[in-house]
């Protein structure tokens, strides 16, 4: 059936304010505000979406153990200024599968959805199997959101 990337930009959580000036260094009580805002709701959607599927979080090419604290947290979702941005991603699935490359995800991976930060700062990606059981749960939690459809590049 092939991936499928379904984006989401954090201006669906922060109505009201300006996702593109979001800094995780930056000490603004509005940016402060979204940036909550933003880490709230990702540990409840990584927690139900995990609770779904009986899903655990593991990082690509690594055993070491991933919590959804690891991932709702502001390295991973927020840009700096005076950091930047590692780009990360993290594999949700049911046990631990080791991967050389994003390559050898989107190959061998079937039952599983990658979870990947943006340079910018400004919102996430999740890929998964077209048409399975994993993106019809995601857009109907997601139905007040607009979603944009992403290639899934397999180097980054």
């Amino acid at each position: 059936m092939g991936k499928i990337g379904i984006s989401i930009d954090y201006s669906n959580i922060c109505k009201d304010y300006n996702t593109v000036y979001l800094d995780r260094d930056n000490t603004d009580p509005a940016t402060k505000k979204c940036m909550t805002s933003v880490l709230k709701w990702m540990q409840s959607f990584l927690n139900d979406l995990l609770a779904e599927f009986g899903y655990q979080l593991h990082n690509v090419s690594s055993e070491s153990p991933v919590k959804v604290d690891d991932v709702a947290a502001k390295r991973f979702l927020f840009y700096s200024l005076e950091k930047e941005i590692m780009l990360q991603s993290y594999v949700i699935q049911k046990s631990l599968t080791l991967y050389d490359s994003l390559a050898a995800w989107e190959a061998n991976s079937s039952d599983s959805i990658m979870i990947q930060n943006d340079e910018d700062g400004s919102g996430i990606a999740l890929y998964m199997e077209k048409g399975s059981q994993e993106e019809t749960w995601i857009r109907k939690r997601l139905e007040a959101f607009s979603l944009d459809e992403v290639a899934f590049e397999p180097i980054r």
